[in-house]
């Protein structure tokens, strides 16, 4: 990871690094059995080009721009639960840890993700 000073995203590493992490999420994602069968009908290529470019706003990089759904309106019919969001977050960073990101930067990665919780959890 390049330790220089900046947003998430430059510290993160760029593109390159946003991608990897997404990309290692999902695969960890459709073999998680409290997770996959969200994705089960998903066009994950989409899925995954949209959540990079979300992921990449979120952390701060100015030339990209999240352009996909409102996060309401993909998420509200997914009966999305805590345990689930949770695990999400689990995932995230354990891949997050093996990229050999800094452990201030995953836990601020983290609170970004922690942000969205009320706009992503719909089963209570």
């Amino acid at each position: 990871m390049d330790k220089q000073q900046g947003c998430l995203y430059d510290r993160f590493g760029g593109d390159q690094y946003v991608s990897e992490l997404i990309d290692q999420f999902y695969y960890k994602v459709l073999f998680d059995k409290l997770l996959r069968d969200k994705f089960l009908k998903a066009d994950m290529s989409r899925v995954r080009y949209q959540q990079k470019r979300f992921f990449s706003q979120m952390m701060g990089d100015k030339k990209t721009q999240y352009t996909g759904k409102d996060l309401i309106e993909v998420h509200r019919n997914l009966n999305i639960s805590d345990q689930q969001f949770d695990k999400f977050k689990t995932h995230l960073k354990s891949i997050a840890q093996d990229m050999e990101v800094s452990v201030e930067d995953i836990q601020e990665l983290l609170e970004y993700v922690e942000r969205h919780r009320n706009v992503i959890v719909f089963n209570k």
